[in-house]
């Protein structure tokens, strides 16, 4: 198989194209090899050529391209577990908490209204490290990356972000809107 690696970096979208169609397939059956889902599966593969196209300029031209991209397939894996197992002790959490609580009722459409009339209150940036972060999943590092500023700067947008969320939400609709938002 040709090494894309040097075209690629270069910025050649018909050598990403040609990378694409070359491995996709092989992308995708080894995310669906380890999830057993055909959704998960494709969300994982796009995110793995996102990746790739995204940093593309950090690819090394003394590597085998193949031996890159599967590095990045096993990070994004990497990446998509912590994300479950987060989701997992949350729910947990959540459903021990109504184990030992009264009866209490907060509605889905209640929390999420509240959260998205929060964000509409925050400045672009800060709106846009809190979506990065806790709703796309992302790491502060990654953030400060994306967005081209330093790591104590997404830490200090997301620290007033949340504070402005929690002016009005228990922690019980702060975890829960973090489930909401994962589905």
């Amino acid at each position: 198989m040709p090494d894309f690696t040097a075209d690629i970096k270069a910025g050649s979208e018909l050598s990403f194209e040609y990378a694409y169609q070359a491995y996709h397939i092989k992308i995708y059956s080894y995310f669906f090899r380890k999830t057993r889902s055909e959704a998960e599966a494709e969300d994982l593969m796009q995110t793995v050529f996102l990746k790739l196209w995204q940093y593309r300029c950090s690819l090394n031209t003394d590597y085998d391209f193949d031996r890159q991209l599967f590095y990045i397939c096993r990070t994004v894996f990497i990446d998509y577990l912590r994300k479950e197992n987060k989701r997992v002790a949350i729910k947990t959490f959540l459903h021990q908490q109504k184990a030992e609580e009264p009866v209490f009722s907060i509605s889905n459409f209640d929390i999420r209204t509240q959260v998205e009339k929060r964000l509409q209150q925050m400045p672009g940036i800060r709106k846009e490290i809190f979506v990065l972060t806790h709703l796309k999943g992302y790491s502060y590092k990654q953030v400060a990356k994306i967005l081209s500023i330093s790591v104590k700067s997404v830490d200090n947008h997301l620290s007033k972000a949340l504070r402005l969320i929690r002016k009005d939400a228990s922690l019980y609709s702060i975890l829960c809107l973090l489930l909401l938002f994962k589905k």
